[in-house]
């Protein structure tokens, strides 16, 4: 990044011929990431427990970008699936540079009334199972002199909704955890030459927000400074920012992508 000269940054962002792996690898989110990383020329693996989707994704991200991509299961909350999940990307792949946690869980509900295997399963999966992953991600890592991963958090991580608004407190409790594991996960393993960040999505356009009444989603728009909810592409500059050489000075943060919902 020193060198400026034409086209230095272009081909900072370029990573042709990397590893990534994307966790939760199927849905809106995953589409618009393994695009975006495989247009960069990122070899991608694409994994979560339901592998016929993530296959079938795979295919489709092969076919447009001309890269290598696979499908594969993982049951996020389980340590020997995901690290099985990891060796099983280093096999295919020939390696892995670029983790991606976006393996996500919800409940929804007052927090007086949430069960206990409500809370359970929504930490299990964001906050064990993203570590579950950061650590058999960086164990091969440490061993190949670096990568970097990026943990999708949330907006939910840094403002509270009312009753009306939305019932979630154990998935925005989740994200505060994630933005703080990464800040803890990065000052760990920064020696290795390892960069973890995190993307703080706002309220983006998916089958989540669809399941919202229109009263609620009229209410959320009116906090989102740019006037319109996010659409999954929304993410791609951010995600091609952390995973490549254009943020080589950057580890510990989270970008948020929020069209400025944390302000409004």
């Amino acid at each position: 990044m020193t060198d400026l000269r034409p086209g230095f940054l272009s081909d900072a962002f370029r990573m042709d011929g990397r590893r990534a792996l994307i966790v939760g690898g199927r849905g809106a989110l995953a589409r618009a990431m393994a695009a975006t990383l495989a247009d960069l020329g990122c070899s991608v693996a694409l994994a979560s427990r339901r592998q016929s989707d993530c296959e079938a994704l795979a295919s489709e991200i092969a076919e447009t970008f001309g890269v290598k991509t696979i499908g594969l299961a993982c049951d996020i909350s389980d340590e020997a699936s995901v690290e099985r999940t990891v060796r099983d990307t280093v096999e295919a792949l020939g390696g892995l540079d670029v983790l991606v946690n976006n393996a996500g869980a919800s409940w929804w509900g007052l927090p007086q009334d949430i069960p206990l295997k409500g809370w359970q399963k929504v930490m299990d999966v964001n906050v064990t199972g993203t570590f579950l992953a950061c650590r058999h991600a960086a164990r091969h890592m440490i061993g190949a002199g670096g990568g970097a991963i990026i943990n999708i958090a949330s907006v939910g991580a840094f403002i509270s909704f009312r009753p009306e608004d939305g019932q979630v407190v154990p998935y925005t409790t989740s994200k505060a955890a994630i933005v703080h594991l990464t800040r803890d996960l990065a000052a760990q393993w920064a020696e290795h030459g390892i960069r973890i960040n995190a993307i703080a999505p706002g309220t983006i356009e998916t089958g989540m927000t669809e399941t919202l009444d229109q009263a609620t989603q009229e209410r959320t728009m009116r906090r989102i400074l740019l006037g319109r909810f996010g659409v999954p592409s929304d993410l791609a500059g951010a995600l091609a920012l952390l995973a490549s050489d254009a943020g080589s000075f950057m580890t510990a943060q989270t970008v948020i992508v929020d069209g400025g919902q944390s302000v409004g």
